[in-house]
């Protein structure tokens, strides 16, 4: 099996769109066409649904992706110790990324590790809060943020700060100034992130209070391309109040008022590798950047009614 087949796959599911993954890809489109036939030809069964809004995954494939994201990242691991051996290089510390780097302060994290580190080789992976648990166990990750704070005995969280989500709603989707309730906005086109995305899964426990179940029109894997879809006035989606607002401002987006939430945002870790060198330096960087802003907005309701 070839790998650069199975870095295909996941550029598709990420995009939900040929073209671009091509782009992304710098390959031709027909390229990746080849690519993705020559994959299913080994799989023998076909891996998406193909439609006029773009590349869906089918069951097979659904099942199928957390095994490829696996290998994949065993990948990257395997390059990265290679790469210590062979230059002589110190402690390798993996960090896991559910959200984007910029709202994630990767580039104070790694200024500061580096400064005070400087043999520590810092590798930034995206992972999702779902699996975050299991990657720990395998090593896969050293340290891995996540939404809320798992009571798994064999690892540890650490608080760092509370995160505001809102319900965000195309503009193009709404008429000025219209009201509305959870029937009106589960009957919207919704762009939703599957696997188990804490924000998501929290949204749908409301729904379900009311007996609702939001249309689910577009789908993704993640949280990263959530953004672009919503500017394209797709569908409505959750989002963080820091990525929400300047939309807001821009008069792209409307807040739903009854949608808000919060979830602590969390640091994570093995308990076996709690003394690690590379974890404990980490951790105590990461908790100096974080934990003197933990303070929170008191007014934060929760799902108004």
């Amino acid at each position: 099996m070839e790998l650069y087949r199975l870095k295909s796959f996941l550029s598709i599911v990420k995009t939900g769109n040929l073209t671009r993954s091509a782009e992304q890809l710098h390959i031709s489109q027909s390229a990746l066409s080849s690519q993705l036939r020559q994959l299913e030809e080994e799989f023998e069964f076909p891996l998406f649904v193909r439609s006029p809004r773009g590349m869906q995954l089918k069951e097979a494939g659904r099942e199928l992706l957390p095994l490829v994201d696996a290998l994949l990242e065993a990948e990257a691991k395997l390059l990265q110790k290679a790469h210590g051996l062979r230059h002589g290089g110190g402690e390798v510390l993996h960090v896991g990324l559910n959200a984007d780097p910029g709202f994630l302060r990767v580039g104070s994290i790694n200024r500061r590790l580096q400064q005070l580190y400087s043999e520590l080789n810092v590798v930034f992976l995206a992972s999702q809060t779902a699996g975050t648990a299991q990657m720990l166990r395998q090593g896969q990750l050293d340290l891995a943020f996540l939404y809320g704070e798992t009571q798994d005995p064999d690892i540890h969280c650490q608080k760092l700060v509370d995160v505001r989500f809102c319900v965000v709603i195309p503009n193009n989707l709404m008429a000025a100034g219209q009201v509305l309730d959870w029937p009106d906005v589960a009957a919207f086109p919704w762009v939703w992130v599957e696997h188990g995305s804490p924000p998501y899964d929290a949204l749908l426990q409301e729904f379900k209070r009311y007996r609702l179940s939001p249309q689910q029109l577009v789908k993704t894997v993640d949280e990263y391309i959530v953004k672009e879809l919503v500017l394209d006035g797709q569908g409505v989606a959750v989002m963080r109040e820091d990525e929400a607002r300047p939309m807001v401002d821009a008069g792209q987006v409307t807040i739903w008022q009854k949608g808000w939430l919060s979830l602590p945002l969390s640091l994570a870790w093995a308990v076996r590798d709690e003394e690690k060198f590379q974890v404990r330096t980490a951790r105590e960087v990461i908790s100096y950047l974080w934990l003197p802003e933990t303070s929170t907005d008191s007014s934060a309701t929760e799902f108004n009614y």
